[in-house]
């Protein structure tokens, strides 16, 4: 069964539900997922970046991790994502309101993902790698410092946020 297909019949079985008034109760088909905050996001344009998937889907909640898959040799997006919410009501929303939807000219699927599992340490991640793996970005979560190796570009830690920051290099006036 095609993507399309099976976001068309996830919506019919919203639409049942709605009829029915099994939507908010126990017996919802999104009941099974309960224990999860992933989604699974496919069918995204390639060109599409963290940024902008972000940025879509965090309308529906706090986004605490996401997992862009790209290939190794190119780091051109393989087309679909995982997303952690902060809370699992946000992905019944997201499921809901984005399986079958148009972005950026492609109709994505979006579901449910019961058991993630997190992608596999390779023996170049940094600490900071590792740590975003493990953890994911959310506020509160302490990152260590970028290796002196990842980058030649000087950065600066946002005290407020525990994030890094890229400086822009400083302009010298003739």
């Amino acid at each position: 069964m095609n993507s399309i297909t099976k976001a068309r019949l996830l919506n019919e079985l919203n639409e049942k539900e709605l009829q029915t008034g099994a939507a908010n109760t126990n017996k919802s088909w999104h009941n099974v997922y309960r224990e999860s905050a992933w989604i699974y996001v496919g069918g995204l344009d390639f060109q599409l970046t963290e940024g902008d998937v972000l940025c879509v889907f965090s309308q529906w909640g706090e986004i605490v991790n996401m997992n862009l898959l790209r290939d190794k040799k190119t780091g051109k997006s393989k087309g679909f994502a995982f997303i952690c919410y902060e809370d699992q009501r946000s992905t019944i929303l997201a499921v809901d309101n984005f399986n079958g939807v148009k972005l950026a000219g492609r109709q994505i699927r979006v579901d449910h993902v019961k058991d993630y599992k997190p992608p596999k340490e390779h023996e170049n991640d940094d600490d900071l790698i590792r740590t975003l793996k493990e953890l994911g970005c959310a506020p509160g979560v302490d990152l260590p410092p970028p290796s002196s190796s990842s980058s030649s570009s000087s950065r600066r830690k946002d005290e407020k946020h525990s994030f890094y920051v890229k400086q822009e290099p400083k302009r010298f006036k003739k």
